[in-house]
């Protein structure tokens, strides 16, 4: 099978956990074949064949993909719906470059999968990583009183191998699942009051992983910092 890429355009132009929750909650499901999404409330016997039930399964080997603009014709989007989702945010503006052309090339799901599969195993989170990162949940917690939470814990231990096994480090993972998903929802956070605690806290990541670490993070706080 062909990997099925799905593109939803500008998703906050419409508030997303009002028409994607069930979505949402149906792809953190385990078991692939419990991914059943409900389309049709009212069924009877001349609905489409794949629609059983008033409802239809999502194949595995499908992926969605959602754009959304920060402006004021959005509306915000949810901790809920961040939490759930592997977000890359476009803060500065593209310039086009030059790279050397490539013909297409087809993979099917099934060697994606093995591919992600391997990663696991091959190039897990240190022990090490993983305690520190405890200490700086339990930091963020005193200081912030914002959890991590096992759904990211669970995120981060499945996307950092992945991110390993295409070229990247593990901190600079781990600075991306913190900074993405951590300091994200220090946004909602009246920051004029925690000017110190931010200090602080760039005091800990240097700490805990060293001063020349962590580059999203660092970029993030301080852009918070200079804001406030």
């Amino acid at each position: 099978q062909d990997p099925n890429l799905i593109v939803l355009d500008e998703m906050n132009l419409a508030r997303v956990e009002y028409y994607f929750a069930e979505m949402l909650s149906v792809l953190e499901m385990p078991n692939p074949d419990e991914w059943d999404i409900e389309v049709i409330g009212s069924h009877d016997a001349r609905d489409p064949k794949l629609i059983e039930g008033g409802k239809i399964k999502i194949p595995i080997n499908t992926v969605f993909f959602g754009t959304a603009n920060n402006d004021d014709s959005t509306f915000t989007i949810s901790d809920k719906v961040y939490d759930r989702a592997i977000c890359l945010f476009f803060d500065d503006k593209g310039y086009p470059f030059e790279c050397p052309q490539q013909g297409p090339m087809q993979i099917p799901w099934s060697q994606m999968q093995a591919l992600f599969d391997e990663c696991g195993p091959k190039y897990p989170v240190s022990q090490t990583t993983l305690d520190k990162f405890g200490e700086l949940d339990a930091f963020v917690i005193k200081k912030f009183r914002l959890a991590f939470g096992n759904r990211i814990m669970k995120q981060l231990k499945k996307f950092v191998p992945i991110y390993v096994g295409c070229g990247g480090t593990e901190l600079d993972g781990i600075d991306f699942i913190f900074t993405n998903k951590i300091l994200k929802k220090f946004e909602s956070l009246n920051i004029g009051f925690l000017k110190n605690e931010l200090k602080e806290l760039i005091q800990m990541l240097d700490k805990l992983f060293g001063a020349d670490q962590f580059p999203m993070a660092h970029n993030f706080i301080n852009n918070m910092l200079r804001m406030n």
